[in-house]
């Protein structure tokens, strides 16, 4: 039970109240068991969410779970030549197509192409020359003799890789992610399948209950409605985008269905039970309107993003923001939050307000690029297919759009920005300024000198903006400070608007450990990232060096030693200054034209702490390939168009699994444990 519990098994002979050396005997059997590693970068904030109502957790598991759903294990054995064989294919046909297309190399023969949907072409072009070929080989045979397979040393201890393999067979147990990234949960299995079927599942007006046979039947019928919908509208698809729906939806009716499962909103307060609200997710990757969904994204993209009300980031909002002087009047901020806007979309009214929006002229005109007809049915058979199971129960939703499914956003959002359009010119008297990032909205409210009418004003809004077709608002009070999109708003006596970087109370701020099997690049981008994001969102300077600081010790704290750091943050902070100061002059300049030429073969491969740095292959991709000696360099070696067109390789690091996968709790059909239909109430 101790060892279950705390991660080691004391011998009671050698107590702590002893007063010879033998008291200090576990300690020392302990420390002379843990690996250096451990020492080294030792995390002091291991915490998880612990939602079981008894704590029934094992104290040890923040061990492991505290770790964040991100952290890599390492894997039992270093890479072999074996996992390696489709990578090395790949490269093969990398190089030939480079040798191929000398002149004009790309991924190889495609058409210009209006979508970046495509599928991999499977076309395999000659042989290289013979030359390239035998260099080709070489690099090959150096890269298998470098990956021998042997036993890896484990990142984690052998109490965190038991309480591992406890918690992937537990019957008792599931670990969701909590909404808003603020950390790793731990829940009864009960609890978790309840909460799914009384706040979603079984609400009858938004999703409705199938048989196995009847979700099996829907995904058939939707399938041979995205084939049709294919032939007729085929002289209008470019080849990657048909190909990509096309094969894609054949492969997704192997398993048709989109996969339910929850966040827990812990930023919200619990009920009178202590039950937190949950927010329903549709992972739709292998459901049958996956690949047609990312067609209507990437339709809608532009138009999304034209909505007056849209904005792109915080910085972009912050930037907005700080040219304002908002003198003359009294002014407030507000924000205000749609209830599960997502589901709440009334189909039937949101398909016929898109029809009417993408088929009127003035729409056509500015966003030529879509025909009506067309986008309207594929939007149409992604709302009315939405098919999803969770464990061994199907249904269908009723009612607007998933969360998790590629187009939800726009469509969402464009369907209230119709609304908007109309709404809001007429109350330019009281709205000084609105922005709305898809369920979440923010604006500046002009108060009226006469409070009585202002109140009026206020409520009135508030009835118009929840007049829309049954989605409903929750309104924030009026305020000088608020947060909203990660920062904290406010108006200053001067009139100006300042902002500072908002953390939410519930952040278990779970950066990845240095021992996670990732690469050590990852580290650089978390400090650039993490630093560029405090200066862009802090007005003050002072206020971003706190926040900075708060970041460092934070990192420290997860077991990132100084050394490592320091020189990081100041090349992040010296980066981030001169990212911001060219920020403005890099917006308002065109993006270059981006040609179809490659400049790099790939070298892709699993990373492992174990395996040879990337500095390895390179030094075997320049022996082997660019100039062995005595040879003259690739770039000089003919090929059917034009000499071979480089001499660099950029090595493409995958990942394995972290603990968010292997703890998924997203495909509860496998769970051994009770049948989620066995929670189902019982009926009559």
């Amino acid at each position: 039970l101790m060892k279950e519990a705390y991660g080691f098994d004391p011998d009671p002979i050698f107590t702590a109240n002893r007063v010879d050396s033998l008291g200090r005997k576990n300690a020392i059997n302990q420390l002379e068991t843990t690996p250096l590693w451990s020492y080294q970068s030792k995390a002091t904030n291991l915490a998880f969410h612990d939602l079981t109502p008894d704590h029934s957790l094992p104290p040890t598991s923040a061990s492991l779970l505290g770790l964040g759903s991100k952290f890599i294990p390492n894997p039992q054995k270093t890479t072999t030549s074996r996992d390696m064989e489709k990578n090395i294919a790949r490269l093969y046909r990398d190089i030939s197509l480079a040798a191929h297309f000398a002149d004009s190399w790309s991924d190889g023969p495609q058409k210009q192409s209006s979508s970046k949907l495509r599928v991999p072409s499977p076309w395999q072009p000659p042989a290289p020359p013979q030359e390239l070929y035998g260099r080709t080989m070489s690099f090959i045979k150096a890269v298998e003799s470098a990956l021998r397979g042997r036993t890896a040393m484990p990142n984690l201890l052998p109490h965190q890789q038991a309480l591992l393999s406890s918690f992937q067979t537990s019957e008792e147990y599931v670990f969701p992610q909590a909404d808003k990234g603020l950390g790793t949960c731990g829940i009864y299995y009960d609890s978790y399948c309840q909460d799914a079927l009384r706040n979603h599942l079984l609400v009858e007006s938004d999703y409705r209950r199938l048989s196995e046979d009847e979700a099996w039947d829907l995904a058939k019928a939707a399938h041979k409605s995205i084939m049709k919908w294919l032939q007729s509208y085929r002289s209008l698809l470019d080849d990657g985008a048909y190909g990509y729906i096309y094969d894609k939806t054949n492969e997704n009716m192997k398993d048709p269905f989109g996969k339910f499962y929850t966040l827990y909103k812990l930023h919200k307060k619990p009920d009178s039970n202590g039950n937190y609200p949950t927010r329903p997710v549709c992972s739709d990757c292998a459901s049958i309107t996956h690949a047609l969904g990312k067609w209507v994204d990437e339709q809608l993209q532009p138009i999304f993003k034209s909505q007056r009300t849209y904005f792109k980031n915080s910085y972009e909002l912050k930037l907005l923001l700080s040219k304002m002087k908002l003198t003359g009047h009294r002014y407030s901020f507000f924000k205000y939050d749609a209830v599960a806007m997502y589901v709440n979309v009334n189909t039937n009214a949101c398909l016929e307000e898109l029809s009417k929006y993408l088929r009127s002229p003035s729409t056509r005109e500015r966003f030529p690029h879509y025909n009506p007809d067309m986008l309207l049915e594929a939007i149409e058979l992604v709302m009315r297919n939405n098919i999803m199971s969770f464990g061994d129960l199907f249904f269908l939703q009723l009612s607007g759009v998933a969360m998790g499914i590629s187009p939800a956003p726009p469509i969402a959002s464009i369907f209230y920005a119709i609304f908007e359009n109309i709404m809001l010119p007429r109350w330019t008297h009281s709205i000084h300024f609105v922005r709305r990032f898809i369920d979440d909205g923010f604006a500046i409210w002009i108060h009226h000198p006469d409070p009585i009418i202002d109140e009026e004003n206020w409520k009135q809004f508030q009835k118009e903006v929840n007049s829309f077709h049954g989605l409903s608002w929750e309104f924030d009070p009026r305020s000088q400070s608020i947060d909203y999109m990660d920062m904290i708003i406010t108006i200053e006596k001067d009139g100006s608007i300042t902002t500072s970087l908002y953390e939410k109370e519930m952040n278990l701020y779970q950066y990845l450990p240095p021992n996670s099997c990732h690469p050590p690049g990852v580290l650089t981008g978390l400090v650039m990232g993490g630093v560029l994001r405090i200066l862009q969102l802090c007005s003050d300077r002072d206020d971003a060096d706190g926040h900075i600081f708060n970041f460092y010790h934070r990192l420290i704290s997860r077991g990132h030693q100084p050394a490592n750091l320091l020189p990081l943050f100041d090349r992040a902070i010296s980066n981030a200054e001169l990212y911001i100061a060219n920020y403005s002059t890099k917006s308002s300049k065109s993006k270059p034209t981006v040609s179809g030429k490659r400049e790099s073969i790939y070298f892709h491969i699993p990373y492992h702490q174990q395996d040879p740095r990337a500095r390895h292959w390179q030094e075997l991709w320049q022996k082997h390939m660019v100039q062995p000696i005595g040879k003259s360099p690739i770039t000089s070696i003919p090929c059917e168009t034009a000499n071979f067109p480089t001499d660099k390789m950029t090595v493409c690091y995958s990942r394995h699994l972290n603990l968010g996968n292997l703890l998924s709790y997203r495909k509860l059909d496998k769970c051994k444990g009770r049948k989620v239909s066995s929670f189902l109430p019982l009926e009559g």
